[in-house]
């Protein structure tokens, strides 16, 4: 069954390069007016072309999400949608333990990675629960469920997400409005790139710690964005999908370990 957003409108947050930008193209293919936003105008610009090089429609709304008057004011300029993907995130690249008082860190992760989505939550549903239908998707993190000392900022607002997605979903479920998220392993993104240690490439930590052998791509991600997104969904309400290439599932390292004489 192929998706089909016709005369649907959607916002996706972080859409300028990576996971966020393969989900505006898949969104625009399947018939969506989307709306693309982050803080490069320049990137956004790169996006909205290759989007109608592909015969689709996309807006370029540049926008900040590091405060919540910010998020407010984002969602004031873009007007009602009837999908929502909460996709951008902060990543810290500084890999500090969690006894590290890093204020800034910390406040930075917490605002852009959960106060964001949740203002945007606030904003948009009201009127999606006044249409009768409408779709949120957050982007979470395997890092939930298997953080490390050096990422509990990231991890902790992560879960926080997740939960936030759940609660919205009981909240909103005889509404019409469904909330689901998907948590992501490692990723073939920038923003993974910049947290790989130096002279670590993303094909080596594939290899290493996926169990399929590689990365997942963003457009993979966008392909269970779409369905989310489609009627095809429409029983799901309070997921969170998980796509890591089996790393939740154990370690291959583990099992091979096992198997040596």
């Amino acid at each position: 069954m192929s998706a089909n957003l016709a005369g649907q409108r959607a916002l996706i947050t972080g859409a300028s390069r990576g996971v966020g930008a393969a989900i505006a193209r898949a969104f625009a293919a399947a018939g969506a007016e989307v709306v693309i936003t982050a803080r490069n105008l320049e990137r956004l610009e790169e996006v909205r072309r290759t989007v109608a090089a592909a015969g689709g429609n996309a807006e370029v709304l540049p926008g900040d999400l590091s405060t919540r008057a910010a998020a407010r004011e984002l969602a004031r300029r873009c007007g009602d949608v009837d999908i929502l993907v909460n996709n951008a995130a902060v990543v810290s690249g500084k890999h500090q333990s969690l006894l590290v008082q890093d204020d800034e860190m910390w406040d930075l992760q917490f605002a852009v990675n959960l106060q964001a989505p949740v203002t945007l939550i606030q904003a948009f549903t009201p009127a999606m629960v006044a249409k009768g239908r409408g779709v949120v998707i957050n982007i979470s993190s395997i890092a939930v469920q298997r953080p490390n000392p050096f990422n509990a900022a990231y991890a902790a607002a992560k879960a926080g997400l997740e939960s936030v997605t759940r609660a919205a979903a009981l909240l909103l479920a005889a509404t019409g409005v469904r909330i689901n998220a998907i948590a992501l392993g490692v990723t073939a993104t920038a923003a993974w790139e910049h947290m790989l240690p130096p002279k670590t490439t993303l094909e080596e930590i594939g290899r290493r710690i996926v169990p399929i052998g590689r990365a997942i791509q963003a457009n993979e991600v966008a392909a269970a964005c779409l369905f989310l997104a489609s009627d095809a969904a429409a029983a799901m309400t309070g997921s969170v999908i998980t796509i890591d290439g089996g790393a939740m599932a154990g370690s291959p390292l583990v099992g091979a370990a096992m198997q040596r004489p």
